[in-house]
């Protein structure tokens, strides 16, 4: 009975909001999905397109109980002919909410200095969008406190966000709408581990966008990422004109010689570094140090290798100030954030889009007081890595920032099953997490059916790449281009 009670009154709630936003409820099992009519402003014309702002509830296959909420916003265009392309689309963190692919990159409004504008270049000109937040954040809830640690693990999440997509197609008729997943970062694992799932299923998957997260599954060695961080550090030692005269006069001849240092010196002497003399140590760790604009002192003469913490810490030696930011090199300390981007967000999910709630959106509106009830500890802080045993040598990488334990080859096995599927893979320059040469390698290793189907891009930028102006008007292309491609096939 209350909760019949609770219901009606969100529901009354929601019709008056929705009655002074001009937009109309639809109702879709327990609660009920905003739609609005909108229209945006690209680089083709006019796109006159309906938003679609709500929560679908992840139900129990046998019994049908609820388990959890996924809160989801979805842009599509009323089309006449053959059915659009659909893109799920998220972050990654892996706890974070999908707010930066969606009002930074490719929704049809982004934010800018000063509010929302149109986004000319949204991918809602090639694709019908769905900006999905994964359990434990946003407006996504476990609908019981306990159910959560069934969403916060590796398997939990691919299976909760492979549910999430069968119940969205089924609910608005999308089953034949080709279909493509996307992710940022952690998201980009979300993206191999779902697509796994649903190939699996005999679901066709048109193609995999994985930004900032690099090719998924190679299993290559502890050496093999410690060598081509490389390329990324002498970057960033060239940005700030901490390299060698002679290797600050081209960029681009810079790295093509510490690429070819690294293929015929450093990772040949890292897969055999107990062998080697203490002479070939000290020069190799002279190298390191000259490609890197640090002291040779500073580097591990033993292993070789600088993690990626203390070089964030390390090139600016002694300016607690100029630490490198870990998504873009180029920045010391944390970017600034508009502190009205957060307002701004708040009401056009609110407002614009006339999703009206009381709930808190995790990882934007928390935080203004303490909570009622026990202290928990975060959600990312709860997470579970559950696809693979974590070594006590693998838990020292991460806190080395080192990054999540390797990931296993769900995508390629995907692809082994479905001729069809491509992937599309951006790294950004000044990334400390992600290696644009690296990504390359690994897809070159791969057998050449997967390898011919992989699209490679290193962008001018950070982890969010997308921040600089000319690239991320160059990805939304490279994105179309291949949405556009891969559904020709």
């Amino acid at each position: 009975m209350l909760h019949r009670v609770w219901v009606a009154g969100l529901l009354a709630v929601l019709k008056f909001s929705l009655a002074a936003a001009d937009v109309a409820p639809v109702v879709s099992g327990d609660e009920s999905i905003v739609v609005s009519a909108h229209q945006v402003k690209a680089v083709k014309g006019p796109l006159k397109y309906e938003a679609r702002a709500g929560r679908l509830a992840i139900r129990n296959d046998e019994s049908g109980e609820v388990r959890g909420y996924i809160f989801f916003v979805a842009y599509v265009l009323k089309s006449a002919g053959a059915p659009r392309p659909l893109t799920f689309i998220w972050n990654g963190g892996p706890t974070a909410n999908s707010l930066l692919v969606h009002t930074e990159m490719f929704g049809p409004r982004r934010i800018a200095q000063g509010g929302f504008v149109d986004n000319a270049e949204t991918l809602l000109a090639h694709s019908d969008l769905v900006f999905m937040d994964p359990v434990g954040t946003g407006f996504s809830r476990p609908a019981r406190p306990e159910y959560d640690r069934e969403f916060l693990s590796t398997l939990g999440d691919f299976a909760a966000t492979a549910e999430f997509i069968r119940a969205y197609r089924a609910r608005f008729h999308s089953e034949h709408q080709p279909l493509f997943l996307a992710g940022e970062s952690y998201g980009t694992w979300r993206v191999n581990g779902t697509t796994e799932i649903l190939v699996g299923r005999g679901i066709e998957v048109g193609g995999a966008i994985l930004i900032s997260g690099g090719v998924p599954g190679s299993q290559m060695p502890f050496e093999f990422s410690d060598a081509m961080y490389l390329p990324a550090r002498t970057a960033a030692a060239f940005y700030h004109k901490k390299l060698a005269p002679e290797l600050m006069k081209d960029r681009e001849a810079t790295l093509k010689e510490v690429n070819d240092w690294i293929t015929n010196t450093y990772l040949p002497a890292l897969s055999h570094r107990d062998s080697l003399s203490a002479e070939d140590k000290s020069r190799i760790v002279a190298d390191l140090a000259r490609y890197t604009g640090v002291r040779p002192e500073q580097i591990n003469s033993d292993s070789l290798v600088m993690s990626n913490r203390d070089y964030l810490h390390g090139l600016f030696e002694g300016d607690p100030a100029k630490v490198l930011n870990t998504f873009d090199m180029r920045i010391t300390g944390s970017e600034h954030e508009d502190p009205a981007r957060k307002g701004f967000i708040s009401d056009y999910l609110r407002d614009e889009l006339g999703y009206s709630t009381d709930l808190a959106y995790t990882g934007l509106e928390e935080g203004y007081m303490p909570s009622p009830g026990p202290a928990s500890r975060s959600t990312g802080e709860r997470w579970v890595y559950d696809h693979t045993d974590i070594t006590p040598e693998l838990m020292k990488r991460m806190q080395a920032g080192g990054g999540p334990p390797n990931s296993l080859p769900w995508l390629q096995n995907a692809m082994r099953v479905d001729h069809h599927l491509r992937v599309f893979v951006a790294a950004g320059r000044y990334d400390s997490l992600n290696m644009c040469e690296g990504n390359l390698r690994m897809v070159a290793k791969l057998e050449s059916d997967l390898s011919r189907r992989f699209t490679t891009h290193c962008y001018e930028g950070g982890h969010m790449m997308y921040r600089d102006q000319p690239t991320r008007l160059q990805l939304a292309e490279d994105i179309g281009k291949f949405i556009s491609a891969a559904e020709a096939k």
